[in-house]
């Protein structure tokens, strides 16, 4: 007798196999999540949970000090007029911030109240808050009045003036100590003063950039130059490389002093730089100070 299999698996359509074994699939899947389901914990180790107080405690760390946690300091009643930069220090201040302190007192300054010290510039008002209970400002001592023949104008306190600094000799704390100059002023002059080779006039502070008007009117008075002696490009020697450093000569004007030389084959004299038509008088007349041969 022939076997009936064959006969039987033709009567089977084909969407009967596909629909077993979706079947079979579900449940799998079913089977599966039962087992996960009815798993034992795995314990946690000691090492593991340090590790995870540890991370619990750095993102707290982390979280603090971007709300901006405020610093740790350790005042103790102190005179800003009579201080040194390492006893500031040893209250929590940076070294930057005790030398602008101790370098402005230094210089002539004079801190006549508690507020005068919100006028440094790393002053916040959180440092300020923390460090105010404990400023003690000394009142200035009036010679006394025996004869009682003298006016109160002879009496009166007459305060430090504002030092004054050379501008070639001034560094970037120093010109911090004047009203109105940050670190970022104070680097643009201090930069700007060596591209020049050093500065030969006041006026040329309003070149800095972002030097405005009436931040230059009122610094003006508390700075000097003493014999200016600066640096010099010599015209026959010089690069178009060394000539375009200079703040005052660009690209266009170093190639044409140049190439004038090579036609010339030497400079005779500084004012033979005038036949070139891209240099202007002005630009001239800055230049001068800077030029040899």
């Amino acid at each position: 007798m022939k076997p009936k299999s064959p006969l039987i698996l033709k009567k089977f359509k084909p969407g009967v196999f596909l629909l077993l074994g979706i079947g079979l699939g579900v449940v799998l899947m079913l089977v599966l999540l039962l087992f996960e389901n009815g798993k034992t914990p795995t314990p946690i180790t000691d090492k593991e949970k340090n590790t995870k107080k540890e991370n619990v405690v750095f993102q707290k760390n982390k979280t603090e000090f971007a709300r901006g946690k405020r610093n740790s300091y350790k005042f103790q009643p102190f005179n800003p007029n009579n201080i040194n930069k390492e006893q500031l220090m040893s209250f929590g201040l940076s070294p930057k911030q005790a030398s602008i302190l101790v370098n402005y007192v230094n210089a002539g300054g004079r801190f006549k109240t508690k507020q005068d010290l919100k006028k440094l510039y790393f002053m916040t008002e959180d440092l300020y808050s923390q460090m105010s209970p404990f400023i003690v400002i000394e009142p200035s001592i009036q010679p006394t009045n025996t004869s009682y023949t003298n006016t109160y104008s002879n009496n009166k306190y007459i305060s430090k003036p504002q030092p004054i600094f050379d501008l070639n000799k001034a560094d970037t704390i120093d010109l911090q100590a004047l009203r109105g100059i940050g670190p970022s002023y104070s680097r643009r002059i201090f930069k700007y003063g060596q591209k020049l080779g050093g500065y030969v006039r006041i006026e040329q502070l309003k070149e800095v950039y972002g030097m405005t008007d009436t931040l230059y009117t009122s610094i003006k008075p508390y700075l000097k130059i003493n014999n200016p002696n600066p640096k010099k490009l010599n015209l026959n020697t010089s690069t178009i490389k060394e000539l375009n450093s200079h703040p005052y000569i660009d690209f266009y004007l170093a190639k044409a002093i140049v190439k004038l030389r090579f036609d010339l084959k030497t400079f005779k004299s500084i004012e033979e730089i005038k036949q070139i038509h891209l240099l202007d008088q002005e630009t001239y007349n800055k230049l001068i100070p800077y030029l040899e041969l």
